[in-house]
């Protein structure tokens, strides 16, 4: 068994899984569910949700500070025109088949910057005096999601690796080269996100938001990444790419190509590309 929080905490995981041996995957569900409840109304501690302050961090500074370089996004609101959200709607399905042809920079900013961007800044959230708020909805407004990219063809960006500073607006690349090979590796059953034009995948840093929500908090970063998951699909639906959500992967070998910590959860990926003519 490989994986962060095994090689963490094996002993302790290795007691559970003993305990549950003979539990149905049903029950093992049920008794996850009831331990991450961790409410007032059950616990009966109804002070331990009151904090006095709160330390906000809202991105993987470390990334942002040691990537080889940085690329602002290029934002066309004007592409946006009264197409109906029923008709986007109507039209995403999964597609597992993609064009050979590139994205261009501003369709893929489009994308990123009107699904995990900056919407507006608020006063005084947290005490902070111009505190981001992104488009995408977050618990407690707390910007624990972050998003990385593989790139593999879009006009103007070379292939590799990228971290999206979304206060900044910037990519920030984090290795250069083909990762086909690593993606194929780490989604060994859906060799078609090899094809794709780019590849989003959403980690919930827990650490930043647990010290709030405590055990509840992994509810809801699932709740959270499914509308990110949403945004991303129906915007790159109207600028007519396809896309498919893939939870399929080696979470593991995933881990290990974004660096992540024991905090650190990957939920979901997402690969684009334009569909082909007969689709």
């Amino acid at each position: 068994m490989e994986g962060t929080r095994i090689k963490e905490i094996p002993d302790k995981l290795q007691q559970i899984k003993e305990q549950l041996l003979d539990v149905t995957d049903m029950d093992q569900v049920k008794v996850a569910h009831e331990i991450i409840d961790d409410t007032p109304y059950k616990t009966k501690n109804y002070m331990k949700y009151m904090h006095d302050e709160y330390y906000i961090q809202h991105n993987k500074e470390h990334i942002i500070k040691q990537s080889h370089k940085k690329i602002p996004l290029k934002v066309n609101s004007e592409r946006f025109q009264n197409k109906m959200v029923s008709h986007l709607i109507s039209n995403r399905h999964s597609l597992r088949d993609y064009e050979n042809k590139k994205v261009d920079f501003e369709t893929f900013s489009n994308i990123i910057h009107y699904s995990f961007g900056v919407k507006n800044y608020g006063l005084g959230a947290y005490n902070q005096k111009k505190y981001p708020f992104k488009y995408t909805n977050s618990q407690g407004g707390l910007n624990y999601l972050d998003l990385y990219i593989v790139v593999n063809n879009v006009e103007g960006l070379e292939q590799g690796l990228y971290y999206y500073d979304f206060i900044n607006d910037e990519l920030c690349l984090m290795d250069i080269g083909n990762m086909r090979p690593l993606i194929n590796e780490i989604n060994f059953q859906n060799e078609f996100t090899v094809y794709s034009n780019f590849i989003c995948f959403i980690v919930a840093d827990m650490e930043r938001v647990v010290p709030k929500y405590y055990k509840r908090a992994y509810r809801f970063s699932h709740v959270d990444t499914g509308i990110l998951a949403a945004y991303l699909q129906l915007i790159a639906e109207y600028h007519d790419l396809g896309s498919c959500s893939v939870a399929g992967y080696l979470e593991h070998k995933l881990e290990e190509l974004l660096d992540l910590s024991s905090n650190d959860y990957p939920i979901l990926s997402i690969c684009f590309g334009y569909k082909p003519e007969e689709v």
